[in-house]
């Protein structure tokens, strides 16, 4: 229960598609600042600190330690500077969290689509067809051997 809050904590009470655009419009602004304002960025404690901000930022929205792990290659100087990785990771986020929300949804109707199947064989059901453990009790011997030569001789015709 307690791995369930805690996940449920780290992303906000938004649907999907909210977060997936927010992640998506912050990774796209913050790759297009670190190629259009580098010599600020480019600045080791600056662009650290605001690198870790970003991640912080874009680990609330998404959840994803995948992404925050591929996230941390903007601490690797000039090659993280160069690589568009919050955007990168944020599609592979958006890639995997839809397939998964697509799977999830497939085998709800899967099942939903049993228990449609269940109700509506229950409502066909005759209920003369079906056995009374009261009146199969209080038939004579006479009467339960004919019903058993009857079934017998149906199923060898």
């Amino acid at each position: 229960m307690e791995l369930i809050s805690q996940k449920k904590s780290n992303q906000l009470d938004l649907p999907f598609e909210v977060r997936a655009t927010a992640a998506l419009g912050i990774s796209i602004v913050v790759d297009a600042l670190d190629y259009i304002g580098a010599p600020l960025f480019a600045l080791p404690v600056v662009g650290d600190v605001v690198d870790a901000i970003v991640m912080a930022i874009l680990y609330r929205l998404t959840g994803s330690k995948t992404s925050a792990a591929i996230n941390s290659i903007e601490f690797i100087p000039l090659i993280g500077d160069m690589v568009p990785a919050y955007t990168i990771s944020t599609l592979l986020w958006i890639l995997r969290a839809s397939t998964k929300r697509k799977n999830n949804d497939s085998l709800q109707m899967t099942q939903s689509n049993h228990a449609g199947s269940i109700r509506r064989n229950n409502e066909h059901m005759d209920p003369r067809n079906t056995l009374d453990i009261d009146t199969t009790n209080q038939e004579s011997l006479r009467t339960k051997a004919m019903r058993l030569y009857a079934t017998f001789r149906s199923k060898v015709q």
